[in-house]
């Protein structure tokens, strides 16, 4: 669910439905980007479950991000942490921050970021990259847009620590991504995301995320449902190597 305050509107949105098979390291920002203008804007995110009886699970995730804009340059800084907890066992506590720069040329933009990761499901106690790359809008028509992006980055990532499974990763990989806008009416509408990640020494090891998500706005609200699909072809310790989830929800807007 979102909270999203810029200069016209604030937007809530509440979890109707969700299923969540643990999480992949690959994060869509576009869901929670804004518009670049002369403003701060602060975005929320929350989401929480809560059973008891024959199931005991308790599960929510929040994310915010805040962001300023000074002429052609947009500052953004992420942070996101999620948690399960079933049967009195903590199944994952996972923390992502990212600092994000953008530098506005027309349409385009080039792009760099840090990020610091760790996801407990994945028993992945760290992950640090830091990168770049080039935007750039292909086609727009109205309010739709395509977009294609190109960049590079250094990523470290550690295994579970203290135990002899214990694995250290350091790769230098590529990023190809694309975004997409379409509206097929006044309140029909999708938002798109896909990115494609390869070391760069080893093209058998790559990452893929996939997540479109469907709007349908009403007068005060609007109602979606996304699916994402997270995959990476040689994961590092014995885990799967996909991850899928798909939710509903509502955003109201409030002012």
């Amino acid at each position: 669910m979102y909270l999203l305050q810029n200069r016209n509107s604030v937007l809530f949105s509440f979890l109707f439905f969700g299923l969540v098979v643990s999480s992949q390291t690959i994060i869509n920002t576009e869901n929670m980007l804004s518009d670049l203008d002369e403003s701060v804007s602060y975005s929320l995110n929350f989401q929480g479950d809560l059973n008891f009886g024959n199931i005991d699970l308790i599960q929510f995730s929040t994310a915010h991000q805040i962001s300023k804009s000074v002429n052609k340059n947009l500052f953004r800084l992420l942070l996101n942490y999620d948690y399960i907890k079933e049967s009195g066992s903590e199944i994952s506590s996972d923390f992502t921050g990212q600092f994000r720069y953008n530098y506005s040329i027309g349409v385009n933009s080039v792009f760099g970021f840090l990020q610091v990761q760790n996801i407990k499901s994945l028993r992945m106690n760290h992950r640090y990259i830091s990168g770049g790359g080039y935007r750039h809008r292909m086609l727009q028509k109205g309010d739709n847009y395509w977009d294609l992006s190109a960049g590079v980055f250094f990523e470290d990532e550690l295994y579970d620590k203290n135990l002899s499974t214990q694995q250290q990763v350091y790769n230098w990989r590529y990023s190809l991504s694309t975004f997409m806008k379409h509206k097929f009416s006044e309140k029909f509408f999708i938002n798109l995301a896909l990115y494609y990640q390869i070391n760069t020494s080893n093209t058998t090891d790559y990452r893929l995320f996939l997540e479109p998500r469907i709007y349908y706005s009403l007068d005060k609200l609007d109602l979606f449902i996304d699916w994402t699909h997270r995959y990476h072809s040689t994961p590092y310790i014995d885990i799967y190597n996909t991850d899928n989830s798909v939710n509903f929800g509502i955003e109201l807007k409030l002012f």
